[in-house]
């Protein structure tokens, strides 16, 4: 079974291509232009499909207009405006393979507010480059907008030589996919008085950062979830069955951990399901929630909703082999949110994993979320029965009554992990990013604070001191790979600059700027 995402919350791979050419009649060779222009274009279109995109082709079915095959007039550029928009594209590509007049593809890119790529090659028999060059000019002339403004640029020294396209490509759909979507928190405000946990919704907005925040009260959780008690105890029975058969270990003490308390702790799990799905259903595209446990839910309703952070950033549960992957914070981190969401974004094959900065140890720091974090990270394995069969849940350490998700995250033999964070300095946002192996790390002794906790362990990339000292943030998010290149083009398109937390001097540049 794969992570590969089969449903609503990440808009499908659309990426619109045009190509333009010469509009003048009084020029020789047009029919070879026209050969040459259809068959970058058609090179191009196949390459982009090999890579698992949706490609919007508008030329491969209007046909010649008068021997010219590419688009040569603004008529004919803003006569496709409408179906690029519907196909919500989460970028366009213009083929700039011979020369054209570069207010036809800026007069269509002033109107689909998306961004841009113009791409040519080295051919010596045609001015590619001078059309290029000309076009990207008077983009950055008349720079109406901000795609416009921070278009990319590339030169294909072979045919159709996308793969130093694709760290952009995958960076545009992250941010299609974050600056359309929707997030929803159970909860206002952030908990235990972390005021660095929350931030200025219209500007998140301004940075295309987000659509819309939906802000919704814990009781509405409490109050289906009694509900779901009374009427479907059955749901309940299954999910607990679904457990049980593939193996998860339940240590039950009877005073944080027994059957009522395990019961309610799923029943919460199922409603916020139900939840997010009719607001999917209502066509509003959630792409994370958070849930504030402190103190409405673990302390006055009395259970700490653990299996929220465990389970809905999964593939898998009882009632569904496979179902949504929804990125899922704690404690109302907007910021963390939107980490999640977009690193979601750039690697959708696999759910990100949400924690604290726990400790430091010998060459690692551990990242253990207070109470649960994607069972994914049990494994690092595709089949989720495999994660069912790591897991033990085991008595919280804090709240009135809950199970914690405990695993240890094995290491990584190939590969490294991206840990990230958007933080805000005096009204300033930085990306926070870095990358390093999962190690094998010591486990937690029992009976110790968070020793129920699940438990990864990262290597730290530069020196323990420097680190802490430049970390903004007690939060991180991580998914496998390594998305460095694709932060520096999110970075550039958004003007957030991002910090690089593998790099020493980076860290004191950054530090003495602040």
């Amino acid at each position: 079974m794969s992570y590969l995402l089969r449903s609503s919350t990440l808009p499908p791979a659309k990426i619109g291509i045009l190509s333009f050419t010469d509009p003048r009649k009084d020029v020789k060779l047009v029919e070879e232009r026209e050969q040459f222009i259809q068959k970058q274009h058609s090179l191009l279109v196949s390459a982009l499909q090999q890579q698992g995109f949706v490609v919007v082709d508008p030329l491969q079915t209007r046909g010649k207009k008068e021997g010219i095959w590419a688009i040569s007039t603004q008529k004919e550029a803003l006569a496709l405006l409408s179906q690029l928009q519907s196909e919500e594209i989460f970028a366009l590509i213009v083929g700039c393979f011979t020369w054209n007049e570069p207010n036809v593809p800026l007069s269509l890119a002033e109107k689909l507010q998306t961004p841009v790529a113009l791409v040519t090659s080295t051919n010596k028999d045609w001015p590619g480059i001078t059309a290029l060059a000309s076009t990207g000019a008077s983009f950055w002339e008349n720079a109406k907008n901000v795609f416009i403004k921070k278009h990319a640029r590339f030169l294909f020294t072979r045919e159709a030589d996308i793969e130093k396209m694709t760290p952009w490509l995958k960076a545009m759909r992250a941010l299609q996919h974050v600056r359309t979507g929707k997030l929803l928190l159970w909860g206002s405000g952030p908990a235990l008085h972390m005021e660095h946990l929350t931030d200025d919704i219209s500007t998140l907005q301004r940075l295309n950062l987000i659509e819309e925040v939906f802000t919704e009260g814990q009781y509405q959780l409490i109050q289906k979830t009694e509900e779901l008690l009374l009427r479907a105890p059955e749901r309940i029975s299954a999910f607990k069955n679904w457990l049980e058969t593939n193996q998860v270990k339940i240590l039950y003490d009877d005073k944080m951990l027994s059957e009522q308390t395990l019961q309610k702790q799923i029943a919460l799990y199922l409603v916020a399901k139900d939840i997010i799905k009719t607001y999917i259903q209502n066509g509003e595209r959630i792409i994370g929630v958070s849930i504030k446990c402190q103190p409405e839910l673990s302390v006055q309703y009395g259970i700490t909703p653990c299996f929220l952070p465990a389970f809905l950033p999964f593939n898998s549960d009882s009632e569904e082999p496979e179902k949504e992957i929804i990125p899922t914070v704690c404690e109302g981190d907007i910021k963390g949110l939107i980490t999640s969401a977009l690193l979601y974004g750039l690697n959708p094959q696999y759910p990100p994993l949400f924690g604290d900065v726990r400790f430091f140890e010998e060459n690692y720091f551990v990242l253990g979320n207070c109470g649960a974090a994607s069972i994914f990270y049990a494994t690092l394995k595709e089949n989720p029965l495999e994660n069912l069969k790591q897991i033990s849940l085991e008595p919280q350490c804090q709240g009135v009554a809950g199970a914690a998700i405990k695993y240890h995250t094995p290491p990584t033999t190939d590969g490294v992990v991206t840990f990230a964070r958007l933080i805000r300095i005096a009204g300033k946002h930085y990306f926070q990013v870095g990358t390093g192996k999962i190690v094998p790390g010591k486990e937690p002794k029992v009976g110790t604070w968070g020793a129920t906790w699940p438990y990864t362990a990262i290597e730290v990339p530069v020196e323990q001191d420097l680190f802490i000292k430049a970390l903004g943030t007690n939060h991180l998010s991580v998914t496998p790979g390594n998305f460095s290149k694709e932060f520096a083009i999110l970075s550039q398109m958004l003007e957030i600059p991002v910090i690089n937390l593998n790099d020493s001097k980076a860290l004191e540049r950054f530090l003495a700027e602040i």
